[in-house]
């Protein structure tokens, strides 16, 4: 069949679809196409259409349908990608919007599991859970507002419950995936007769084949969590640090200790982005979610201390100390404060109101001027933290004159994962103006305030350039990535065996390579 009658056979089967199930669920208006060609920072090539299903029987049943006319699909999530994960490789693509897929199936407190489409959002699943004194290990990412379970899955996802609980992976029980025929794969034990989704491993470990695989293997449709009590008592602490060595070292053993549900740190740039931006005390939205959840004393205490108790020419680092009853908090909390040795304490603004409000809507994607967000992260064992950071400001001053010129500005966050690992995260802020993206997903009155900047090609190129610099320098210091999407490397130098398993599970699973082509090829 030649390229035309293939384009041609395509069209009339969304056309077909279209018929079928309606505009509202097979979209093809070309200012929606555009818009879901887009991610943070990239366009990607131009869409067949956009499907939208309202069940998982819905999507079920148009798999195999466009996977007759060879129509590749990637499957979306919350659509909060900065790395290519969703964006078409090559034109033709099919996108699928998960975000229907929106229904909590069953919440189990005696087994302590929860099941739930993957549409639906950590935001949801969390205030669903919340009434009830539960919460699942790790909870969200700071994105959950919009980010579902299925695009955490798929890219892998950090931050909430993480300083204990690990990556979203660490929490999953079992997954009900679509393949390519319409088929319905289960995984875990809930694949065995008469088995519920209470627990993982029932022989081979096949959940985790299909967590962090970019969506690759199949669609994913429902998952298992697991579940536990939500602890009743909580701290915020908060430290500055004259330099990073201090604050790695600090970090580390609040995170080897198992102390902190999150512990996370600013560099000077990204304290100094984050005080910028309104004051706790203003944000009347923060402030009503921290009385709602902590108390009229918590919200008073927010609101005394403002935005003056951090220097913003010092690194800090950010903890929440969780326990199930006071006189283990306060004990945890001792602990805690033992082992920061080196750091000046302050009181713990920023994690209080990051746990009153965990959620936000995803306005932080442009900073308090306008400017342009892209970040770029690497998760390295703590020993290799301090090397890896030296190696990127290295880089930094050698691009001085590019910074200067263009009017980049780099910041950092710094996050800690289990016992285990530290997530480095460069952050790229610079002048330009937004795409349909922006505009779609910050909210209009925030992006009144902020103002937008001008058009500025010559940045965004090096920006790019530089981004994927830093991604080389966290790499060659034993970095692992979540959202590989088509960004970050993932084959060069990889075990030959590894990667011969995981083609042959490819192949097996979708043997013409139509779930979401050109991931995990680099």
């Amino acid at each position: 069949m030649t390229e035309a009658a293939t384009a041609l056979t395509a069209r009339n089967r969304i056309e077909r679809l279209r018929a079928q199930h309606g505009d509202g669920v097979v979209v093809t208006a070309p200012s929606e196409l555009d818009y879901y060609a887009h991610d943070v920072f990239s366009l990607g090539e131009a869409l067949l259409a956009v499907l939208i299903p309202e069940s998982t029987d819905q999507l079920q049943a148009m798999i195999p349908e466009l996977a007759a006319a060879d129509i590749p699909m990637i499957a979306r999530g919350g659509g909060l990608s900065y790395t290519d994960a969703f964006l078409a490789a090559r034109p033709g693509c099919v996108l699928i919007d998960t975000s229907r897929l929106n229904r909590i199936l069953e919440i189990q407190r005696d087994d302590r599991y929860v099941v739930a489409e993957c549409g639906v959002t950590w935001a949801q699943l969390f205030e669903a859970l919340e009434p009830l004194g539960l919460r699942t290990p790790y909870f969200g990412p700071l994105s959950g507002l919009e980010a579902t379970l299925g695009g955490a899955l798929s890219q892998g996802s950090v931050f909430l419950g993480s300083g204990v609980h690990g990556s979203v992976g660490d929490s999953v029980l079992s997954l009900d995936i679509a393949t390519v025929s319409g088929d319905l794969l289960r995984t875990g034990a809930a694949a065995a007769p008469r088995t519920a989704p209470f627990f993982r491993y029932f022989g081979p470990d096949l959940t985790g084949l299909f967590l962090g695989d970019a969506g690759t293997l199949g669609i994913k449709l429902r998952v298992s969590l697991r579940l536990l009590e939500a602890p009743a008592h909580s701290e915020y602490l908060s430290w500055q640090f004259a330099d990073a060595e201090a604050m790695f070292a600090s970090m580390a053993e609040l995170s080897r200790a198992a102390l902190a549900s999150e512990c996370f740190g600013f560099d000077p740039l990204l304290a100094e982005m984050r005080m910028k931006r309104a004051s706790i005390s203003e944000d009347a939205g923060t402030m009503a979610k921290v009385v709602k959840r902590q108390g009229l004393l918590a919200g008073a205490k927010l609101a005394a201390r403002g935005r003056g108790f951090l220097d913003t020419a010092c690194h800090s680092a950010h903890a929440v100390i969780e326990a199930d009853s006071k006189a283990a908090l306060a004990e945890r909390v001792r602990r805690a404060r033992r082992l920061v040795r080196d750091g000046e304490e302050i009181p713990g603004s920023i994690p209080r109101a990051l746990r009153g409000a965990p959620f936000a809507p995803p306005n932080t994607m442009l900073g308090p001027a306008g400017e342009r967000w892209l970040p770029v992260h690497g998760i390295v064992p703590h020993s290799a933290a301090r090397d890896c950071f030296a190696a990127l400001q290295t880089r930094m001053l050698e691009e001085q004159a590019c910074l200067d010129e263009h009017a980049i500005r780099i910041g950092f966050l710094f996050a800690t994962v289990a016992a285990q690992g530290t997530l480095i995260e460069p952050v790229f802020y610079w002048p330009d103006s937004h795409t349909v993206y922006h505009r779609r997903r910050v909210e209009a009155g925030h992006r009144a305030r902020i103002g937008e900047p001008e058009a500025n090609p010559p940045a965004r190129e090096q920006v790019a350039r530089l981004r994927r610099d830093m991604a080389g320098i966290l790499r060659a210091h034993g970095a692992v990535h979540f959202q590989l999407g088509k960004f970050y490397s993932y084959r060069a130098g990889r075990n030959p065996a590894a990667l011969a398993l995981l083609d042959a599970i490819k192949r097996e699973l979708d043997p013409n390579g139509l779930f979401n082509p050109g991931s995990l090829v680099e």
